[in-house]
């Protein structure tokens, strides 16, 4: 599938990458970055680095490959919580991979929904219906789109932050004060793509909202809320106060848990066709449950 963009007078001197991830938003930037790299984008019949900064005029072509490879049904069920003619909305295990990605091709959400013989969105058919992510390890709520139109709502709500995330977090230290918020950019790890942190330059705006639930002994269990979207955002900015979360093997301390002791508990969105408030909620698991 290609598609052709003219850059517009208010939008030269604006990088390519950044261009694209505009212009077509259910891209990630990583999967434009590939496309770039891998000579699928042409400006002026010419191929050029992500970071070109573009002039108006600019006549910006992008060939989006079809998948050499079909995706198959994965034999799992997955938890319905709401569904109608263009929202699903699941309880996401944890240990569940969102979307075919890597080694891992079939056995993925996608793929369990593709068994239970779902309608999902084909804008990207790689990702087919996936309109944001939960990492493997996290459990919770996610809204999936039914067609194209609704995943192009959806993913505008997701880059206008008009979208309400509320996650449980059991964390090692007790928090002094019950409520506060984290300002802190993040940015890939320079010696580990997979990971992110703190820091000033490279680096993208990050706010996270946190209050106190409960007090344990050694513990503290958090409701946080992301107002906006980073990978791994949660994780990193927890860990940066000295809070890390229980079982986290990425960016936590060293213990013997083996889950991710993060949930995401809420969501509240509007419905792509009505307009209307919608919220999902994903109790806690037994193991979280029982923890406490």
């Amino acid at each position: 599938m290609k598609k052709i963009f003219t850059v517009g007078p208010g939008q030269d001197k604006t990088r390519l990458d950044k261009f694209l991830s505009n212009q077509i938003p259910n891209l990630s930037r990583s999967k434009i970055s590939s496309l770039i790299k891998k000579s699928f984008v042409r400006v002026n019949q010419q191929v050029l680095k992500g970071s070109y900064l573009l002039l108006a005029g600019n006549k910006v072509e992008i060939e989006i490959p079809k998948i050499d490879k079909e995706l198959k049904p994965y034999k799992k069920r997955v938890l319905v919580l709401w569904e109608d003619d263009t929202l699903l909305a699941i309880y996401k295990p944890q240990g569940l991979v969102v979307h075919p990605h890597g080694q891992n091709k079939d056995k993925t959400l996608v793929n369990a929904l593709l068994y239970m013989e779902k309608q999902l969105s084909d804008i990207d058919p790689e990702r087919p219906g996936v309109v944001h992510r939960l990492d493997k390890e996290t459990s919770g709520v996610m809204v999936l789109a039914k067609n194209n139109k609704a995943h192009q709502a959806l993913v505008e709500q997701f880059k206008n932050r008009q979208i309400e995330k509320e996650y449980y977090a059991l964390v090692w230290g007790r928090p002094k004060n019950d409520k506060f918020e984290i300002n802190l950019s993040l940015r890939r790890n320079k010696k580990n793509r997979l990971k992110m942190e703190v820091g000033l330059s490279g680096s993208k705006t990050a706010h996270t909202k946190v209050e106190v639930l409960q007090r344990l002994n050694k513990m503290t269990l958090l409701s946080v809320s992301p107002k906006t979207g980073r990978m791994h955002q949660i994780r990193v900015h927890l860990k940066f106060l000295g809070y890390p979360i229980v079982g986290d093997k990425k960016y936590g301390k060293k213990d013997n848990y083996q889950n991710l002791f993060l949930h995401a508990h809420r969501i509240k969105i509007k419905h792509p066709v009505t307009g209307k408030p919608l919220g999902f909620k994903a109790e806690l698991p037994r193991y979280f449950k029982e923890l406490i």
